[in-house]
C-alpha cells in the first residue's frame, strides 16, 4: 500500500521537517513530528515509518558509501568505512522493518512488549543452570567453553541438560521441542529487525543443537512414518544434517522386521493385500509430502538452509563468509557458527 505512494511524496521536505524533529529545541520538536506525520499519513505511513524510510532513500547518509562491488575486507581498517558498512548494514535493516512492520507487530503484540520478547524463559533459565559448572572462561578475544566444547554439547553436558528435561525418545517429540526453539529464536530475530544474530542462551542453543541430532541420526525410527519425517527434516536442512547412513539402517531394520513378521508360503496362509504398485506421482507424494528448497528466506531454518547451500557449492567454498552472509541475508558471525557446524558434522 505504501509503496503505490512513495513517488508521490515530498522526502526532500520530509527530510528537512525531520531535522528540526531530531535536532531542534522542544517546541520545534513537536511541531515537526507533527507536520511530518500529516506529511506522511496520506501515503500509508506512521510517524514511526520516518526514520526508517528517509534511511532507505539516502537522506540519512553521511559517511562513504560503498563501491559498485561492496565492501570488500580491506576497507574494514578504514574507520571511515567501518561507520559506513554499519550504516549500510542499518539501511538493510530498515528496509525490512518497512516490509516486516505487520511481523513485527504481531510478535511484540503476542508478547506484550519488545523486552518480553528477549526476557529469558524458565526452561533457558534452567538450563543454562545445569551447564554453568562446565563452564570454563575463555581468554582475551576467546569464548568461553563448556566441558571443553563451544558449539555442540559434550556428553556430560547433555546429561546435565537431560536432568531438566528428558529427552525426548521419539522423532516427533524431538521434532516438536527443535520447532519450539526454532519459533523462539525467529521472534526475536523479527522483534530486532532480521539482526540475525544468536538469540538462544547457550544452555538453549546446546539442547536445540543436540536435538537436530536426536532427529538426525541418533533416534531409532519406529516405522516408516518416522523415517519419513527423518528425512524431509535432512531435507530441509539442505546439507546442515545429512546423516544418509541413519536413513538406511532404519529401513533395513524395518525391511529385517517385516520379513519376521511374513507368513510362510507353505503354510497355505494368504497374505495380506499389499495394493497396488504406486504410479511414479504417487510415490513423488504430494505437495505437503515434498520439501521445496526455499527460496523466500522467511526463517531462520531457511536462512540457515541457504548459508549451507552456498557453501556447499565450489562458488560458495571460495567466497568470504561475509559474502556468504549477505547473500544468505545472515550476519557474518552466523555464517562462521554454520560453517563451523558443517565441518564438525563432516569429521569422520
Amino acid at each position: 500500500m505504501a509503496g503505490q505512494h512513495k513517488n508521490k511524496l515530498n522526502l526532500d521536505r520530509l527530510a528537512k521537517i525531520w531535522a528540526l524533529a531530531e535536532r531542534g529545541d522542544a517546541g520545534e520538536q513537536a511541531a515537526a513530528r507533527n507536520r511530518a506525520e500529516a506529511l506522511v499519513k496520506p501515503h500509508g505511513y506512521t510517524l514511526a515509518d520516518v526514520p526508517d524510510l528517509l534511511l532507505t532513500e539516502g537522506y540519512l547518509d553521511d559517511e562513504p558509501q560503498p563501491s559498485a562491488g561492496g565492501f570488500t575486507f580491506y576497507d574494514m581498517s578504514n574507520p571511515a568505512h567501518q561507520r559506513a558498512y554499519a550504516r549500510a548494514e542499518e539501511k538493510k535493516r530498515a528496509a525490512w522493518r518497512m516490509a516486516n512492520r505487520a511481523k513485527m507487530d504481531e510478535v511484540l503484540a503476542r508478547y506484550g512488549s519488545e523486552e518480553a520478547v528477549f526476557e529469558p524463559t524458565a526452561e533457558e533459565q534452567a538450563y543454562d543452570a545445569v551447564i554453568e559448572p562446565f563452564r570454563k572462561a575463555g581468554g582475551p578475544g576467546k569464548c568461553d567453553t563448556w566441558d571443553g566444547e563451544h558449539f555442540s554439547p559434550s556428553v556430560r553436558v547433555r546429561a546435565a541438560l537431560a536432568s531438566v528435561k528428558p529427552w525426548p525418545d521419539t522423532i516427533p517429540d524431538a521434532i516438536a521441542e527443535y520447532e519450539y526453539w526454532e519459533k523462539l529464536y525467529d521472534d526475536r530475530n523479527i522483534a530486532d529487525s532480521n539482526g540475525q544474530h544468536n538469540y538462544l542462551s547457550q544452555g538453549a542453543d546446546f539442547r536445540h543443537w543436540a536435538l537436530g541430532d536426536l532427529i538426525n541420526k541418533e533416534i531409532e525410527a519406529r516405522n516408516i512414518s518416522d523415517v519419513i519425517i527423518r528425512l524431509r527434516f535432512q531435507e530441509a536442512s539442505q546439507g546442515t544434517y545429512n546423516d544418509s547412513d541413519a536413513i538406511l539402517r532404519d529401513l533395513e531394520r524395518l525391511h529385517a522386521s517385516e520379513n519376521s513378521q511374513r507368513p510362510d508360503p507353505a503354510s497355505g496362509d494368504i497374505p495380506p493385500d499389499l495394493g497396488s504398485p504406486a504410479t511414479s506421482t504417487e510415490s513423488q507424494g504430494g505437495p505437503e509430502s515434498r520439501v521445496t528448497p526455499p527460496s523466500n528466506l522467511d526463517t531462520a531454518t531457511k536462512r540457515r538452509a541457504e548459508v549451507v547451500r552456498i557453501l556447499n557449492t565450489p562458488e560458495g567454498a571460495r567466497m568470504s563468509l561475509r559474502q556468504v552472509a549477505r547473500m544468505a541475508g545472515v550476519s557474518p558471525t552466523a555464517a562462521a557458527s554454520i560453517k563451523k557446524k558443517m565441518a564438525i558434522h563432516a569429521r569422520p
